[in-house]
């Protein structure tokens, strides 16, 4: 794998996974707020459940997490974040085909879940479906057309395509609605990199790494660093 195609993978997966922080990210969020109001023991439980499945998920206990998750669906069959989170934790085991039917269950309670067809477009680009996924995607952005996340996963499809045009574009859009999202502008950069524009990509480089670093996150910093210093060199 060249340099330039192993960061693009780096920053591709790091937020097909949950934005960095991976899998936590993509599931923070504890019970919506119309379901923290029940009051049930059942909601109750569901809700304690939730929260440490969430907790293991953030410390890299898949296994675990997904028993969490299931405890909350078999309590409230209706908690889409349930599904979907158990669907990231299925993700982080590199179970892709769970984690498919997780974000298609997660559809069916709700089939205006924007961000269900965003992680279940990541999965189908992870898997090489890229029609499935650009398809999935476009729901998402027609669902909600500020749904950062989507533009950003969609170029990194794209850029797998090498479809570098229709990448740049996304990754543009991206960074317009979410302006500290440290990978768009790694990304995005590689992407002018090979479109000849090095200046362009240099800069890029050095406002993904200047947020990696302000966001504390040492291992994309330094990484970051080092294919900086690989497109600053002078062509061969």
């Amino acid at each position: 794998m060249n340099p330039i195609h192993q960061l693009l993978t780096l920053l591709g997966i790091a937020l097909a996974l949950g934005g960095l922080v991976p899998v936590a990210q993509a599931s923070s969020s504890y019970l919506p707020h119309t379901q923290l109001k029940a009051t049930s023991t059942a909601r109750l439980s569901a809700q304690e459940f939730f929260a440490r499945g969430i907790d293991k998920t953030q410390q890299g206990d898949y296994s675990g997490a997904i028993s969490d998750f299931n405890q909350v669906v078999k309590l409230d069959p209706k908690i889409i974040e349930a599904y979907c989170s158990r669907g990231m934790a299925r993700l982080g085991l590199e179970d892709y085909r769970g984690a498919i039917t997780d974000f298609q269950q997660a559809l069916r309670v709700d089939p205006n879940h924007a961000d269900a067809y965003n992680k279940l477009g990541n999965v189908r680009s992870l898997l090489g479906d890229f029609s499935g996924a650009l398809s999935a995607f476009e729901q998402a952005l027609q669902l909600d057309p500020k749904l950062a996340d989507a533009y950003y996963n969609r170029g990194i499809t794209y850029s797998e395509q090498g479809n570098l045009q229709k990448a740049l574009q996304d990754y543009n859009q991206a960074i317009r609605i979410e302006p500290d999202l440290a990978e768009a502008y790694g990304n995005r950069g590689l992407v002018r990199y090979q479109l000849g524009d090095q200046p362009g990509a240099v800069t890029d480089l050095k406002q993904a790494a200047q947020l990696f670093h302000h966001q504390g996150d040492a291992t994309a910093y330094q990484q970051t660093l080092s294919y900086l210093q690989a497109v600053q060199q002078p062509a061969k």
